[in-house]
């Protein structure tokens, strides 16, 4: 399911949030082609943000979880007092 993810050019915060967001969609059954349409971005953005070939824009990334029944939040790392 991973194995297509290009892991030597993005950090692990990536990886894991790549890794999250595919599970979710696998999990929901969904394609990419299905999953562009809800959004209204063509399949093939999708499929090379999947494989970190492109980076996607936050707007549309929130839309894709949107479509999945998620939303993004930020939450402070534990230890860090910046």
């Amino acid at each position: 399911m991973m194995k297509n993810i290009n892991k030597d050019v993005i950090n692990n915060e990536e990886f894991d949030l790549i890794c999250k967001y595919l599970k979710i969609r696998y999990e929901s059954n969904l394609s990419q082609r299905e999953l562009a349409n809800r959004i209204g971005i063509a399949q093939s953005t999708i499929a090379r943000m999947e494989k970190n070939m492109h980076s996607m824009s936050v707007g549309n990334f929130c839309k894709l979880l949107s479509a999945l029944g998620y939303e993004l939040d930020i939450v402070k790392k534990e230890g860090k007092n910046e």
